[in-house]
């Protein structure tokens, strides 16, 4: 059994990856629920990798030009659940402790499964309300944040990295959190992400190939072998 620490994109897409290649995975969060609001990028580019579900309505989505545009909670839900109903295994408000070198979990929630192997903290996107013991899914040498924003419809933009939701309203992301100040009176609602800083724009697609990237690397190092 391999646990997954996490409630966003990264946390669900690992651990679909690891149930796919045959694992029994358990995917937990210490949060109420996955896919948090206010967590994630809802820009999804289909040439870095294809859009996962089987429609667009399923996370309120659109697409131009190759440019899927969703809610970002949404499409964790639906990636849950689709998790779900492939073998994995859920838990919420549950966190896990070290106490006198043995792992415990602690919280509200409930966690039943057979003994784990390895615990992974894959909270890279959307941050735990409190620290997890295990080991990163991502650990790189920098990372950045970025500021985003979901404004009115028909806001003039004049930054690159956005799109146009479904109800016409635009999420757009930038690193320098001065850019959003001009659309300071049509913003609708505020997010922030830290994430890899890779010279790239924040992109949920980028965020999905790099942790299935994360996880192959482990699977080919053989240390997960005996999970």
């Amino acid at each position: 059994m391999i646990v997954v620490v996490g409630s966003g994109l990264v946390a669900v897409t690992a651990a679909q990856r690891l149930l796919d290649v045959g694992h029994d995975v358990t995917l937990t969060t210490a949060h109420a629920e996955f896919g948090f609001p206010h967590g994630g990028c809802g820009l999804w580019t289909t040439d870095v990798l294809p859009w996962p579900l089987d429609t667009l309505e399923e996370a309120v989505a659109t697409s131009t030009n190759g440019l899927v545009t969703c809610r970002s909670q949404w499409l964790v839900k639906r990636l849950v659940h689709r998790f779900a109903a492939d073998g994995g295994q859920t838990s919420t408000r549950v966190r896990f402790k070290d106490e006198g070198g043995t792992t415990v979990t602690v919280g509200t929630g409930a966690f039943s499964s057979p003994p784990y192997h390895r615990i992974f903290v894959a909270d890279q996107d959307v941050p735990e309300p409190a620290p997890s013991i295990g080991e990163p899914l991502l650990n790189p040498s920098s990372m950045s944040t970025w500021y985003g924003a979901i404004v009115v419809e028909g806001t003039p933009m004049s930054l690159d990295n956005h799109g146009v939701r479904s109800d016409g309203s635009i999420e757009v992301w930038t690193q320098e959190k001065e850019e959003l100040a001009p659309f300071h009176s049509t913003t609708l609602e505020t997010m922030q992400v830290t994430w890899v800083n890779d010279g790239e724009a924040l992109d949920a697609a980028r965020v999905a190939s790099r942790v299935r990237d994360a996880v192959d690397a482990f699977l080919t190092s053989g240390l997960l072998d005996e999970a």
